[in-house]
């Protein structure tokens, strides 16, 4: 009787600050991406609608991110505030363990890691296929929002250009295009000065250039191939481009496809290259595309068992610093947190570049964070920890 009036005591001491610091943590995430992407959303004229469910499709996006954090910083402050308050050492001293008092919280932990993997998998691939139709939404509404100041972008297929600085709405400086006309002839332009002006209605562009030079190779002899330029000055050039339908198609489902896919049809594709390239599988191109695929596939798990060992991590650690609150625990969880994720991120880097197995980089940080996890654990339920206490 006694343990089932503490489990029912120890879940609803967890529930109420896990769902206000997952709200935080969510916030804080939601304010820094809508921060970073301030300048290229506002002022633009995109519908409110659109920004809307664009933030919210990409709110849902992170949760697999948001969820370890949020259980390593409540299990710190939950078992750091009970250390502190003397009530872990009354319940040891009734004979229940650090262990046993853990394990309903624990159980919430599995249930949130299987609901984090089914809502990874079915989910999560929509909202980031939503994304991606918001995005080319956008990008025809104001297609300068994919141009990057002195870098090369491929605007739509075989067309480049670089600018060297943009203004308000769609005007450019300092210009340079090269884009492939009829018969896959170059064509390069520079300009001084010029303004993108999208058409919604058939997903076509004008872009007016002036004070330039335009530089057009013509065909003289199809048969032998021969060739030869045309130089011509203008104030004002006007040209309209038609975005093909492939190419729409294409920006929905290009090289980052992988991401909208889930764990059935993640494995299928897999198998499928793997049956298709068979020969030419050793390809650079190749093992990259399949790279990209398998780690997205083990990406599906990592975070779920992220879950369980940051819990494993906090309960001890709030009951060895003895310290509730949010001050302390917040720093240590961020700390912690950092390090894990710096890890996932170089590992991941260098899996999409081929010097180490897609599973190997997924799994390393939880590798290194497991055994640290299970010691601290066993540490702290033996009493076998020098315990802290951090004075205020």
């Amino acid at each position: 009787m006694i343990i089932k009036k503490l489990d029912l005591y120890m879940i609803r001491l967890f529930i109420a600050p896990f769902l206000m610091i997952y709200s935080i943590i969510f916030i804080i995430f939601m304010i820094q991406f809508f921060w970073s992407q301030i300048d290229e959303l506002t002022g633009k004229n995109i519908s409110i609608f659109i920004l809307i469910k664009f933030i919210f499709y990409f709110g849902i996006s992170i949760l697999p991110l948001v969820t370890p954090i949020a259980l390593l910083l409540t299990s710190i402050i939950i078992f750091g505030d009970f250390a502190e308050n003397q009530e872990l050492i009354a319940i040891k001293s009734s004979g229940i363990s650090l262990f046993r008092i853990m394990i309903p919280i624990l159980g919430i932990t599995f249930i949130l890691s299987i609901g984090l993997y089914l809502f990874s998998d079915f989910v999560i691939p929509k909202a980031k296929m939503k994304i991606k139709q918001l995005g080319y939404q956008i990008s025809l509404t104001h297609p300068s929002l994919k141009l990057k100041e002195g870098v090369f972008v491929s605007l739509f297929p075989n067309f480049f250009i670089k600018i060297d600085k943009k203004s308000n709405n769609n005007y450019l400086h300092n210009i340079f295009i090269f884009f492939y006309g009829k018969n896959l002839l170059v064509n390069t332009i520079l300009s001084q000065r010029g303004v993108l002006i999208p058409n919604q209605k058939d997903g076509s562009i004008q872009l007016k250039l002036m004070n330039g030079v335009l530089y057009s190779e013509n065909l003289n002899n199809y048969k032998k191939k021969q060739s030869s330029y045309q130089i011509l000055e203008f104030d004002t050039l006007i040209q309209n481009f038609k975005i093909p339908i492939e190419s729409k198609i294409k920006n929905l489902d290009d090289d980052d496809f992988y991401q909208n896919l889930n764990t059935k049809n993640l494995i299928q594709k897999i198998n499928f290259l793997k049956k298709k390239n068979y020969k030419k599988i050793n390809t650079y191109k190749n093992k990259i595309h399949l790279a990209k695929l398998q780690l997205e596939l083990q990406k599906k798990f990592t975070f779920p068992v992220t879950c369980i060992i940051m819990f494993f991590i906090g309960a001890p650690l709030g009951a060895i610093i003895r310290k509730g609150g949010i001050g302390y625990p917040t720093m240590i969880a961020l700390i912690i947190f950092i390090i894990y994720y710096t890890l996932l991120t170089i590992t991941q880097n260098k899996v999409e570049k081929t010097e180490i197995s897609p599973w190997i980089g997924a799994w390393i940080p939880n590798f290194i964070f497991f055994p640290i996890s299970i010691w601290m654990t066993y540490k702290t339920v033996m009493d076998n920890f020098y315990i802290i206490k951090i004075n205020n």
